[in-house]
């Protein structure tokens, strides 16, 4: 997997997948494709605007399941303490996307998601294919034309949600915190976009407060 080098923020080091230079009308380089309540094989292609590439779901009214692109490999992703942030818009369809990890198989990972439709956020354990919702956040009032950029920091059983920078959900949950594979998630039917997907460990710094606090 082509990576570059960079860092998500401040205390966390690791590396960014854009999809710049990758062919158009053809899925990316790096990825696996998965499908979960669903006989249809999702759609993932690379698509562009001008110079920037994103990668596209081509989601329409046959898909009833969930669609999963997860990264092949990722040093930073079998850590424990991880930071994992993408930008999504949702453009049709249920407009329900968001990034995934801890990924054991399709069936069982955490899920941070946000849905345009019913203007939420929530952060899901999704185990044996049910879906557990452990924290949300409602009345968002996001506009459902434009990027949002989510990011999760799992620090051992510490779960924290960011949404446009700002912390919106917090909890603490260990059905996945040893690792997993990571990446991105949409609703079958969901014509999504994903790009700047960006995934690296937590640096707790000598001095620094509790990391599990604050931040």
């Amino acid at each position: 997997l082509a990576l570059a080098a960079a860092a998500a923020s401040a205390g966390v080091s690791g590396s960014a997948r854009t999809f710049d230079a990758e062919p158009a009308g053809r899925p990316p380089a790096g990825f696996t494709f998965h499908v979960a309540r669903d006989r249809t094989a999702p759609t993932w292609l690379v698509e562009r605007e001008q110079a920037n590439g994103f990668l596209a779901h081509r989601g329409d009214a046959s898909h009833a399941g969930f669609s999963l692109a997860l990264v092949v490999s990722s040093a930073a992703s079998a850590q424990p303490d991880l930071s994992l942030s993408a930008r999504v818009r949702l453009s049709g369809g249920q407009r329900s996307g968001g990034i995934v990890w801890g990924v054991q198989d399709a069936d069982n990972y955490y899920l941070a998601r946000l849905d345009l439709d019913r203007q939420d956020i929530a952060l899901y354990r999704v185990t044996a294919g049910n879906r557990t919702r452990i924290e949300g956040e409602d009345d968002l009032e996001l506009d459902p034309t434009a990027w949002h950029t989510l990011r999760i920091v799992q620090e051992d059983e510490s779960i924290r949600v960011y949404l446009g920078g700002i912390r919106v959900l917090r909890a603490r949950d260990r059905t996945f915190n040893k690792g997993g594979r990571v990446g991105l998630w949409c609703a079958g039917d969901a014509v999504a976009h994903f790009d700047d997907l960006r995934v690296g460990t937590v640096e707790h710094r000598e001095g620094n407060a509790d990391p599990r606090r604050g931040r």
